[in-house]
């Protein structure tokens, strides 16, 4: 006669799609450290130029960062195609040079 087997559950899985909050965490914070200096000397940054995986920090950095400076989103054309009528776009976000010669940064 065998003894009983017991049940083995996953232990230290994650439901798909849920985020770790350490290293979420620190991703965010890495990310509005590389943020703020680009929007501060008077740069533009653009969603599409980061990787898809990490959109959605950028995202947070730039909700966090509107906090604290006043941020400006348009929307930058990046290809168009007069034969098939499309355009692809992409959301861009600044910091005006007004703001930035008020604060002394050179634009």
């Amino acid at each position: 006669m065998t003894a009983p087997r017991k049940a083995k559950t996953p232990q230290g899985r994650q439901a798909k799609g849920v985020f770790n909050t350490t290293s979420s965490a620190t991703i965010l914070t890495d990310m509005l450290e590389s943020i703020k200096p680009v929007l501060l000397a008077g740069k533009s940054i653009r969603l599409i130029d980061y990787p898809p995986e990490q959109r959605p920090y950028v995202v947070g950095a730039i909700a966090v960062l509107r906090d604290e400076l006043p941020i400006r989103t348009g929307w930058q054309t990046i290809r168009e195609s007069h034969l098939s009528q499309t355009r692809l776009r992409a959301l861009r976000y600044s910091i005006p040079g007004e703001f930035l010669r008020e604060v002394g940064h050179v634009v």
